[in-house]
Formats: structure tokens, C-alpha cells, sequence
């Protein structure tokens, strides 16, 4: 799952307290008001007495994903979790190395990257995990586009693994800045091995004026386009990419609505062009000058199927020509979802419920139109 660097949410006035809540609030109490989510009885728990949470998941088409998280035994020993889905049903894994894997990317059924083990970073070749050279820090929301391009980012700085070691870059110099602060990136994605887009912000005066960024990768060097903005300031904090295809979401502020609107972007690579596909959803953060994020992770299979996942509003399934709502089904009290991935017209998002008062993975797959909880090992 991606996360907003810490100087971007230093930068941006969030004034939605529902932002400070947790995405599990999401799945309690929307699922009716969604009209697509299908509610299902909740399986019943693995005979296991421990406790169990997956905290991301990584689709390459609809019938193979990887989710990783972790489980802690009866005797209190935390070990790494990871576990793989072929359409029909969950498999658990040999335990990889490590207490937690807490984020994962694949390129395909034979490569993985995710961060975890003793180095901050694992390595999935098909067979098992292997620990692998990490970056400081970790490899926290990676993105994966082929066994030798993956790409994370942090603030001004850019990480790239070649297949053998990580390369430093500062694609932030094409997009500048002003006196009040350099160019900030938030999130990349990375759709093949020569095509990614990270997105951001830049300042640009010292009022603070703040305009979103993205930048393209075409393999060889990073390019500056131009994001749908929809108001000033304006922030993107999430993308995904498919295909020679985009979305990137944020938000601006709208002096027609006085607060935060929703903003998205789809970018199309053959013909180097971004077009505005910002929903409808009314005004987000009230109040001048303040604004917020439309959301916190986006997953796109193709250009027909992406999904919004994390922001006050709800998520969002995009078909290729509008956005509808899509909350998932609810699976109780004491749900909490985090992270979600499309493969096909396929998506799958993963997280905990409770089961008598302790932990249990989660899963749910979203057919196109509905959701449905699928049982999990543990």
C-alpha cells in the first residue's frame, strides 16, 4: 500500500476529521449506502488460537495475487505472512523470513518485492521468498514494474532497483519550485518496465501556492507533464498505472465550492496526454484555503478497471468512463481493510475482522459490480 510522504502531510491543512480515522471506518456502516456491496456471512475463523492481519495485496490478473501481513502464535512469537490467490482460494505460504511484511508489489506470478525480513526488504521468484538488498528504510510502497524496475518514493528523492542493486535519482529538478519549497513527490507507479508516473507537489510562492506534479518515466529519463489541477492549491498523493495507463487522484481548492474538491487525472502514454475525470462529490474540506486528499491508494488493472481506495468519501470503482461507489461488504464490527489491487475487471482488498476478540485476515473480491468476502487461512 502507498503511503503520503511526511512532508507532504506537513504541507497540506486537512480539516476532515474522518482523514484522521482509520480506513476501517470505511467498510462500517457505508456498505448499504453503496447500492453494489453484497453482504455475505463472515467465514468461519482458521482453527488456530493466535491472532492474524494482512496489510497488503498485489494482483496480476484476476486469478493470482499476493497478500502479505503477519500472524502472532498463542505463545506470542510474531512471524511473516504471506499467502497467494488463483481465483478461487487462498493459499498460505512457507513463512518468510522475518516479523511483518508490510507492503508488496509483483510485476508477475514469478516476481515480488515487499518489505519485511532483516534487511528491510524480500524478494519473491516464483518458488519462495530470499532476502535482498534494501535501501534505508526499507522498500515502503514499492511499485514493481518488471524482475529489474522497481521504483519508490520519498519526498525529493526517487529509489530505482535494476535487478541487481538500488540507484538514487532526483527527478524533482524537472519540476522546480519556489522560495517557499522544492518539489514533493508523493507516490509512483510503475506500469511496465519503461513506463512509471510519480505524482506530488510542488510549492511555488510563499502564500503557499501549491500546484500537483507528475512526473513520467519512459525507461531511459523522467519528463514533467501536466495534471488535471481544477483549483489552487491543488495536491496528487496517488497513482497507478496499467498498461500505457494512468489515474492520478488528490485534491484542489475550488473557489466555487469554498473548500477541497475531489481531482483525477487519466493519462494516456500513446498519446502523452492527461484528461480530467475528477468525480462529482460535492465539497470535501470546507473553509478557505483548506483542502484534502480524494484518496489514499489507487489500483488500476486497465483502462476500464481502477479502484479509489482510502478517502472520506468512500471507494471508488472507475469503468473506464465514470466513477460509481463501491464499498466493500461489511464483515462486522472491528473491520479494518488496507490496501486493495486490480487484475482485470477483478479487484481484491485485504485487511483484519475480529473473531472473537482477535484478529483474523481478510479478504474480499469485487466481481466488477459487487463484493464478496472469500475465506482466508488464518
Amino acid at each position: 500500500m502507498h503511503l503520503i510522504s511526511g512532508r507532504l502531510a506537513r504541507i497540506l491543512t486537512l480539516s476532515l476529521p474522518a482523514l484522521a480515522v482509520s480506513i476501517a471506518a470505511l467498510t462500517t456502516g457505508k456498505a448499504q449506502a453503496a447500492g453494489t456491496a453484497q453482504a455475505v456471512a463472515t467465514p468461519r475463523a482458521a482453527s488456530f488460537g493466535g491472532a492474524a492481519n494482512l496489510a497488503s495485496v498485489s494482483c496480476r490478473g484476476t486469478s493470482w495475487c499476493m497478500a502479505v501481513g503477519s500472524y502472532t502464535t498463542t505463545d506470542a512469537v510474531k512471524h511473516s505472512l504471506a499467502m497467494t490467490w488463483n481465483g478461487t482460494t487462498w493459499r498460505k505460504l512457507k513463512n518468510p523470513p522475518g516479523k511483518l511484511m508490510a507492503s508488496a508489489s509483483c510485476s508477475s506470478p514469478g516476481f515480488c518485492m515487499a518489505s519485511g525480513g532483516p534487511t528491510g526488504a524480500e524478494r519473491w521468484n516464483g518458488k519462495t521468498w530470499r532476502t535482498m538488498p534494501s535501501p534505508k528504510g526499507g522498500v515502503s510502497g514499492v511499485s514493481c514494474g518488471s524482475r529489474t524496475l522497481c521504483m519508490m518514493v520519498h519526498n525529493q528523492v526517487v529509489r530505482a532497483w535494476d535487478g541487481t542493486k538500488w540507484r538514487v535519482q532526483s527527478p524533482t529538478r524537472i519540476c522546480g519550485g519556489g522560495p517557499a519549497g522544492p518539489c514533493g513527490l508523493a507516490d509512483v507507479s510503475c506500469g511496465s518496465g519503461t513506463d512509471c508516473m510519480a505524482v506530488g507537489t510542488v510549492t511555488v510562492s510563499q502564500e503557499p501556492v501549491q500546484e500537483s506534479v507528475a512526473l513520467n518515466w519512459n525507461g531511459k529519463a523522467w519528463a514533467g507533464t501536466s495534471p488535471p489541477q481544477d483549483g489552487n492549491p491543488s495536491a496528487a498523493n496517488a497513482v497507478s498505472c496499467a498498461r500505457g495507463f494512468c489515474v492520478e487522484a488528490g485534491g484542489a481548492f475550488s473557489e466555487i465550492a469554498n473548500g477541497g474538491v475531489a481531482v483525477a487525472g487519466a493519462w494516456h502514454a500513446k498519446s502523452a496526454t492527461w484528461i480530467d475525470v475528477s468525480p462529482d462529490l460535492g465539497t470535501l474540506c470546507p473553509g478557505a484555503l483548506q483542502y484534502c486528499f480524494w484518496t489514499v491508494t489507487m489500483s488500476c488493472a486497465s483502462k476500464a478497471s481502477c479502484m479509489s481506495f482510502g478517502g472520506p468519501e468512500g471507494v471508488f470503482y472507475w469503468n473506464g468512463s465514470a466513477w460509481s461507489l463501491a464499498n466493500p461488504a461489511s464483515a462486522g464490527p472491528g473491520t479494518g481493510l488496507r490496501d486493495v489491487s486490480c487484475g482485470g475487471t477483478d479487484c481484491i482488498t485485504v485487511g483484519f475482522r475480529l473473531v472473537g476478540g482477535k484478529h483474523r485476515t481478510l479478504a474480499e473480491r469485487w466481481n466488477g459490480s459487487a463484493w464478496t468476502i472469500v475465506p482466508t487461512p488464518l
